[in-house]
């Protein structure tokens, strides 16, 4: 049968379909195209994603060794080698310098931001190649990561130490006391009762830690609750050269009753007094500035006294007589600062640590118009402190262990010290 339409219509109508065929497979081509572009791409933003989740994992780790490495560099920029510090507590958390690529660079003052030209302050570095796994399709196999920390040696948080590892009642405070305290406390004993509470009492400081555990009888309110099982701390003041015992001054050095000339204090002056200091009666003295060294002897100060003293350390030792307590009794009235600068800045009371902890105690006491603004130093035997800090002052209090019977005000204002606080705690700043 014949075609209805003549042939040069059938063969127009062939070229638009074939024409419509190809529109067709040139349009099919550039879907795939584009779908195997597409695939490519998310193929890479998946490697990025995979790698660079990795990357910022292994980022976290060095941080931390580099926040660590600048804590321990600035720990020791006073004391000794700050590079070799950093550097080697950076090993300890995995990153070793020079070993498979990781450089750990130590600097001081910071190479960049805004304590540049601070000596106080160091910088750690830490940088290290890490191969990439997805990303080695596009030809990236390593990738340069580095962190950053900056540290600087500041005033410790604690300024309450008690330092026996296992002593009961380490910490020992009875009575009608309260304790304000602008800095830590922190009791080493391990023991059920390292800190042991009784009667009507209040304990407000920033934080009361005990390694062991504590008990309180009686209307006790801790603000905040003691943390238990914390990590005991070393003695915070063992870096302290102890003074040079010099030839005898003064031997067996009293006082009683006794004023200076024209109703003034009678004057002391620094110096060693071999066999201690005695003070009785309604005396009234000046201690002048200077490091008191008690030979033997201690001090013994009782009745109602009126003692002053500026810019003076006591350093108690044996000698004249064999050893003796510091024992401040009585209704005196005692006002001592420690020196603000110098190698005993902030020192008030520093006991020869050779002596064992069956000596003898100490008894710090004074009424509530006394000031005691330094350090009491007690590190091997037990002290019975009682005294009382100007709110404006400082007060820190270091002993083997401590028995607090007496309203105290410990402060923590330390402007009046050139360098500080003489306990120092390192303190992240960038």
């Amino acid at each position: 049968m014949m075609s209805k339409f003549p042939a040069a219509h059938r063969k127009a109508v062939r070229r638009d379909t074939d024409n419509a065929l190809t529109v067709a497979a040139s349009a099919s081509g550039q879907v795939m195209v584009l779908i195997c572009v597409a695939l490519v791409a998310l193929l890479g933003m998946i490697a990025v994603v995979a790698d660079f989740s990795f990357m910022q994992d292994q980022r976290s780790m060095m941080q931390t060794a580099a926040d660590s490495a600048a804590m321990a560099s600035a720990q020791e920029l006073n004391y000794g080698d700050a590079v070799a510090a950093g550097k080697a507590d950076a090993a300890t958390n995995g990153f070793t310098n020079g070993q498979s690529g990781v450089t750990v660079a130590i600097n001081n003052p910071p190479s960049m931001g805004p304590n540049t030209s601070n000596t106080a302050y160091v910088e750690a570095i830490v940088t290290m190649p890490e191969p990439t796994y997805f990303l080695r399709l596009l030809g990236v196999s390593s990738i340069s990561v580095s962190a950053r920390g900056v540290a600087y040696e500041g005033n410790g948080p604690n300024c309450v130490y008690v330092l026996d590892p296992t002593a009961t009642s380490a910490m020992s405070v009875t009575g009608n006391v309260t304790i304000q305290s602008g800095c830590g406390v922190l009791v080493d004993s391990s023991a059920s009762n390292g800190l042991a509470v009784t009667g009507n009492v209040t304990i407000t400081a920033p934080t009361i830690g005990v390694v062991g555990n504590y008990t309180s009888s009686g209307n006790v309110s801790f603000t905040p609750t003691p943390k238990t099982a914390v990590i005991a701390a070393s003695d915070p003041l063992a870096y302290l050269t102890e003074p040079t015992v010099g030839s005898c001054a003064h031997s067996s050095f009293s006082l009683s009753g006794n004023t200076g000339s024209s109703g003034s204090p009678y004057q002391l002056y620094a110096g060693t007094y071999c066999g201690g200091i005695s003070v009785s009666g309604n005396s009234w003295l000046n201690f002048n500035a200077g490091t008191y060294v008690l030979a033997g002897g201690g001090m013994t100060i009782t009745g109602n006294s009126v003692m002053t003293g500026t810019g003076v350390t006591f350093y108690n030792t044996t000698g004249t007589g064999g050893y003796g307590a510091i024992a401040l009794n009585g209704n005196s009235t005692v006002n001592f600062s420690a020196p603000t600068s110098g190698s005993l800045a902030g020192i008030l009371f520093f006991q020869d640590r050779s002596i064992p902890s069956t000596a003898a105690g100490s008894t710090i006491t004074g009424n509530s118009s006394s000031t005691f603004n330094g350090a009491i130093y007690f590190a091997t035997t037990a002290v019975t402190y009682n005294g009382n800090s100007a709110v404006n002052g400082y007060s820190i209090l270091v002993s083997d262990k401590v028995v607090i019977n007496g309203n105290s005000t410990v402060g923590n204002n330390y402007s009046s010290l050139t360098n500080g606080s003489p306990i120092k705690g390192t303190i992240l700043a960038e």
